[in-house]
C-alpha cells in the first residue's frame, strides 16, 4: 500500500517535471519569436526610412548642385562640388565610421538583445507544497480528487 503511494507519487513527480520543461521551452521559443520580431520590424522600418531619406538626399543634392551651379555660372562646376563632398564624407566612413558606429549601436542592441526575460513572482503551487495536518504532524498525501490518502 505505501510502495503504491509512492510510485503513485513519482510517477506524478515525473508528469510534473515533463510538464514544467515541456512549458519552459515552449516560454524561451515564445520569446525568441517575440525577439526576433522585434528585431525585423525594426530592420523593415529601418530599410523604408533609409528608402525615403535616401530620395530626399538625392533632390536635395541636385537642387544644392544647381543652385551651386547658378552661383558660380558655371552649369557641371555645382555637380563637381556636390560629389566631391560625398566623395570625401565616404571615404571618412570608410576610414572612421566602423569606430562610430560600433560605440553608437552596439551598446543599445546588446542591452536588447542580452535582456533577461521578465521575472514574474513565484507562485506557489498547492500541489507542489506539503500540506500538513497540525495535530499529527504527518504529511498530508492528496490524490488527484483532493482526497486524503
Amino acid at each position: 500500500m505505501a510502495f503504491e503511494r509512492i510510485s503513485d507519487n513519482l510517477q506524478q513527480l515525473n508528469e510534473n517535471i515533463k510538464d514544467f520543461a515541456q512549458s519552459s521551452a515552449e516560454y524561451y521559443k515564445l520569446d525568441l519569436f517575440s525577439k526576433s520580431m522585434k528585431g525585423t520590424t525594426a530592420a523593415i522600418k529601418g530599410a523604408a526610412i533609409a528608402f525615403f531619406m535616401l530620395f530626399a538626399l538625392l533632390f536635395l543634392s541636385i537642387a544644392i548642385a544647381i543652385a551651386l551651379s547658378n552661383w558660380i555660372d558655371s552649369p557641371s562646376s555645382g555637380f563637381f562640388i556636390v560629389a566631391g563632398l560625398y566623395l570625401l564624407l565616404g571615404l571618412f566612413f570608410v576610414f572612421f565610421g566602423s569606430k562610430i558606429l560600433m560605440k553608437a549601436i552596439l551598446p543599445g542592441a546588446s542591452k536588447k538583445f542580452f535582456q533577461e526575460p521578465e521575472k514574474k513572482p513565484k507562485v506557489e503551487h498547492p500541489e507542489f507544497t506539503e500540506q500538513v495536518d497540525y495535530e499529527t504532524d504527518e504529511i498530508i498525501i492528496k490524490n488527484n480528487d483532493n482526497e486524503r490518502v
